[in-house]
């Protein structure tokens, strides 16, 4: 299994998969608001699990980013990985198309969700540029443009599907039919702190997978949220 660990969030992000596989989508999103516990059994077993899976990573993970590891797979080092759908994003523009997907395990009819955002900031000089972009970027030509470069989905949903690739197509049809679940790791589910200290303690894992150590001090960073254990 491809993995790249060198910007610190691509660990917590396939550890999120693995999460929600466990718990499925009321039980994961029970975490971020108390309804399910940190010291759940099935938070151990998901940590138990992603230790195994560290086994068959690349040994140099540490030094390797995002798409360093996406690599891996475009050069037939690596069966797979866990990653967002930049990733399909990444094998476009390295013109690799020999590639499959599938929801992780656990997680079928679940959507784990995020969203690239754009937003006009206050007191931003050239304001009528700004709005201009933004305009472009919400337009049906700007969304098209963008996501079929990325590997991701429009918001719009007056764009005509068949002018994308495959993968996203199959991902438009999951997101009108599964399950969505926020992503912790990309700022859905939790506060910017909370997402700090989750990203830490699982990349600290990474290093020493001390399963009943980092429960612990996921129990902890949730008790320091305000969210009841």
């Amino acid at each position: 299994m491809a993995l790249g660990t060198k910007d610190g969030w691509e660990a917590a992000h396939a550890f999120e998969a693995v999460l929600i596989g466990k718990l499925g989508a009321e039980g994961y999103r029970g975490l971020w608001n108390g309804k399910t516990k940190w010291s759940d059994p099935r938070v151990t077993d998901a940590l138990e699990t992603f230790a195994k899976m560290l086994q068959y990573v690349n040994s140099d993970h540490a030094a390797r980013t995002w798409d360093e590891a996406c690599a891996l797979i475009v050069e037939g080092k690596a069966a797979m990985n866990i990653m967002g759908d930049w990733a399909v994003g990444y094998f476009y523009a390295k013109n690799f198309y020999d590639f499959g997907w599938v929801l992780a395990p656990g997680n079928d009819g679940i959507f784990d969700a995020l969203s690239d955002s754009f937003g006009l900031p206050k007191g931003a000089k050239n304001r009528e540029n700004v709005i201009n972009f933004l305009r472009v970027l919400g337009s049906k030509e700007g969304q098209l443009a963008f996501n079929i470069k990325k590997g991701s989905i429009p918001a719009r949903t007056d764009i005509d599907k068949n002018l994308f690739p495959e993968y996203q197509r199959s991902a438009m049809e999951d997101w009108l039919k599964h399950e969505i679940v926020p992503s912790v790791m990309h700022g859905a589910a939790a506060s910017e702190s909370w997402v700090t200290d989750f990203k830490d303690v699982i990349s600290l894992f990474v290093a020493r997978p001390d399963v009943k150590t980092t429960q612990k001090a996921l129990v902890s960073i949730a008790k320091a949220q305000g969210v009841p254990q």
